[in-house]
């Protein structure tokens, strides 16, 4: 698995794929009928500000402007790991491994909240799941952005 991860390509592949499924989702959701007709909160009482708030965001299909952002940053971190010219050392997968294993406890931790939330209010639990993808991947595509860049300065 070490082997895998000292290649940058791997990393780019990985990124790639992610933000390709995650992008196309959010892009063509928005503003579809369907995906408008499945929200909750667009259409329930404003008693909870910010699941209407967030509702009324993707019922409008402005998501497509943060797979657009995700996509454009998702880029910027593919163009720097394959412009790399040499595979990372021994050190940069160990501090990718350990990057990797943060993100994990952070997205089971963020999951068990899920839950929690679903099970107190299983309504809208599309916005819910979708609020909880934004937050997973834009962190997993920032966490790449930085850890490319914390590489490049630190490569002799």
């Amino acid at each position: 698995m070490k082997h895998l991860l000292k290649n940058p390509v791997v990393n780019a592949l990985g990124l790639s794929i992610f933000t390709a499924f995650y992008g196309f989702i959010f892009i063509f959701t928005s503003g579809h009928i369907e995906f408008n007709s499945l929200l909750y909160y667009n259409r329930a009482a404003a008693d909870q500000y910010f699941w209407t708030a967030w509702s009324g965001f993707l019922a409008s299909g402005s998501h497509a402007y943060i797979a657009y952002g995700l996509i454009a940053i998702s880029i910027l971190v593919v163009m720097m790991l394959l412009l790399r010219r040499h595979p990372y050392d021994e050190y940069h997968a160990d501090v990718l491994i350990q990057c990797l294993a943060i993100a994990t406890i952070l997205t089971l931790a963020a999951i068990a909240v899920l839950y929690l939330m679903i099970l107190s209010d299983a309504n809208g639990i599309i916005e819910k799941f979708t609020l909880f993808i934004v937050i997973h991947w834009t962190t997993v595509v920032l966490a790449d952005l930085g850890y490319v860049l914390v590489c490049r300065w630190d490569r002799i």
